[in-house]
């Protein structure tokens, strides 16, 4: 935290505080001098003498502008007045200012009839609270292009973390600003040096849902060079070589296709071996009890579905031993006698090997279909096995069934005995989702979140985890519930303290269950639909009306430590943001990119 300055008298005075408007602690008018430009955000002070010799500085920002005429009664005078000049009045313009702080703070207005000025230098620092963040980091581009900062302590879980990013889609650029963070923390040096010596173990998960357009941050972006603002505004950052993500990971989901033994992706967009194929083993699936993810859909927890699963899933652990000589997969064979029915107890324990002849083999999600089949849903007639079924009604294990049945073309490709587990290995992971079927875009987000918050427990705050999720209400939706809301609540309540940071993003945070956006110290919107505006409380009415109207690359930032919302642009990114940005840049540079990628694939 740095120390207060007390600057000196800022520069030429831009107007002077209107004192025929009534002034507050919280907003007041200027009557701008005819020579002034001021717009919309820039930062201003208002100094002035107390009654008993001290200085007060008032420091805003200009949320409206005005403009009158004085001595117009009718719209015809305003010819009179300004034309014809036949008729005495002034044009006045002025702005409304709404009180950012002030120093020394004094609940007390600006006097009427003092000076004000732009806030720079030193004073643009008070008025941005920089002097009490312990660790800025620069956030975006204020209208003069100039850094705003915002508290990493309330990123990293130290004073408070997650950020919630709100806009309509296609237009309001969340994921571009989610990846502009993480390219200011990783391919930094501030970054890096707020990482800390944790850093190089600092691990971020982001999920690519639309396209193959996330799969490409580590290469170049061709369209950076044909935007040169965009190079005057990295500077501006402290940023003068931005380029792409230098060390990147890249997941998609094993083919639907794939045969058998077969590991491969379905990725159009770059070379086979740049990606690799996740998928989870038959031993993780039930180590990890997924079998609750497959059961994601709220509709799953209103009726005894959501029991016949958790005794499945219990039941499937205690009867799993390793296939022999096969690595991932498992047999299914009655548990010994005395064998716990405590979860944690069951996976704790570690089994000798079975040949596939001592019983049921499960190599892949067809397999464990047929088995439970057999099991809740015996020959027509008979009962299901109760240590199974719970003893609840056969039609109740039938539509058990039935949902798992549904799900094996969904997403029974990514379970499979080869399968490759998504590894945190490089500084960003990017996994691919976007062609999954919803049910198993729930299913993978859901495992994926819930082994990172599981390896987190207990292991204290650092090294950080970021992950990236857009279409957060499609994961935690306000109404229902489901074991992927869970987990989301969880880490929106308790992910700070066990270094486990959301960054969600959704078209809007009325749409979310509340307690994620609450929990979230750091709130961005970019554009608004008009109709949805109305939801962001801590938008003042203009900025609300404003957002409606954003282009790409505008953002409104609301942190703890500034009592009002500041609107940030950020540039045009270095790195491919989707694949046409990928295939622009040079043969050179995507020969480079490749083979770098070739290289760390080992």
């Amino acid at each position: 935290m740095s120390e207060l300055t007390t600057p000196g008298p800022p520069s030429a005075g831009i107007g002077l505080v209107d004192g025929a408007v009534e002034a507050t602690t919280r907003r007041f008018s200027l009557l701008l001098q005819d020579d002034a430009v001021v717009q919309l955000d820039d930062l201003v002070a208002v100094t002035q003498d107390l009654p008993d010799g001290r200085s007060l500085t008032h420091y805003g920002i200009v949320v409206e502008g005005f403009g009158t005429i004085e001595g117009a009664e009718m719209s015809s005078d305003t010819r009179r007045i300004a034309g014809t000049r036949t008729m005495p009045g002034e044009a006045i313009r002025r702005v409304d200012v709404q009180v950012l702080r002030t120093v020394p703070e004094l609940w007390l207005p600006p006097a009427p009839g003092a000076e004000a000025h732009r806030a720079s230098g030193p004073h643009r620092a008070n008025a941005l609270f920089l002097d009490q963040m312990e660790q800025p980091i620069a956030v975006g581009l204020d209208q003069g292009t100039e850094p705003v900062y915002a508290d990493f302590a309330f990123m990293n879980g130290d004073k408070g973390g997650h950020i919630s990013i709100s806009g309509i889609s296609g237009v309001a650029t969340k994921t571009s600003y989610a990846l502009f963070l993480l390219y200011m923390l990783f391919e930094t040096d501030p970054g890096r040096a707020l990482l800390g010596a944790h850093g190089p173990q600092t691990r971020a998960l982001v999920f690519n849902v639309k396209g193959e357009d996330l799969l490409h941050i580590d290469r170049p972006n061709g369209k950076f060079r044909a935007k040169p603002e965009a190079a005057a505004q990295w500077a501006q950052l402290g940023v003068d070589s931005p380029g792409r993500f230098e060390r990147v990971r890249l997941y998609s989901p094993r083919s639907q296709s794939s045969r058998p033994g077969s590991i491969s992706t379905d990725v159009k967009s770059r070379p086979a071996a740049e990606v690799r194929a996740f998928g989870w083993s038959p031993l993780e699936f039930i180590r990890q009890g997924l079998l609750r993810f497959c059961f994601s859909d709220a509709s799953d927890q209103r009726n005894q579905i959501s029991f016949v699963e958790q005794r499945v899933r219990l039941q499937l652990a205690r009867w799993a031993y390793p296939l022999e000589n096969e690595p991932g997969a498992v047999v299914l064979a009655p548990p010994p006698a005395g064998t716990s029915f405590n979860m944690a107890r069951v996976i704790q324990e570690r089994r000798p090997p079975r040949p596939a002849g001592q019983g049921r083999p499960f190599r892949d999600f067809s397999d464990l279909l047929d088995f439970l089949t057999d099991v809740l849903v015996p020959e027509e007639g008979a009962a299901g096995d109760s240590t199974w079924t719970g003893n609840v009604a056969p039609a109740t294990a039938l539509a058990f069934i039935r949902r798992l049945a549904a799900q094996t073309p969904r997403m029974g490709h990514v379970i499979a005995a080869q399968a490759e587990p998504v590894a945190l290995e490089e500084p960003v992971t990017v996994v691919d989702i976007h062609a999954l079927h919803e049910d198993a875009q729930r299913f993978v987000v859901g495992a994926l979140l819930s082994q990172i918050f599981e390896e987190k427990q207990g292991q204290g705050r650092e090294p950080l985890r970021f992950v990236v999720l857009d279409e957060l209400n499609k994961y935690a939706p306000k109404e229902g519930t489901s074991p992927i809301k869970e987990i989301l609540i969880d880490i929106a309540s308790r992910g700070r303290s066990l270094g486990v940071l959301l960054i969600g993003a959704q078209q809007s945070a009325s749409e979310v269950e509340p307690a994620i956006i609450r929990n979230a110290a750091l709130k961005v919107v970019g554009r608004l639909d008009a109709g949805e505006a109305g939801e962001y409380r801590f938008l003042s009415s203009e900025l609300r009306e404003r957002a409606s109207r954003f282009l790409p690359g505008t953002m409104v930032l609301d942190q703890p430590l500034i009592p009002a919302p500041i609107p940030v642009r950020f540039p045009f990114p270095a790195f491919a943001t989707n694949v046409s940005e990928g295939r622009s840049g040079t043969e050179e540079e995507r020969k480079a990119a490749s083979a770098e990628a070739f290289a760390r694939l080992g």
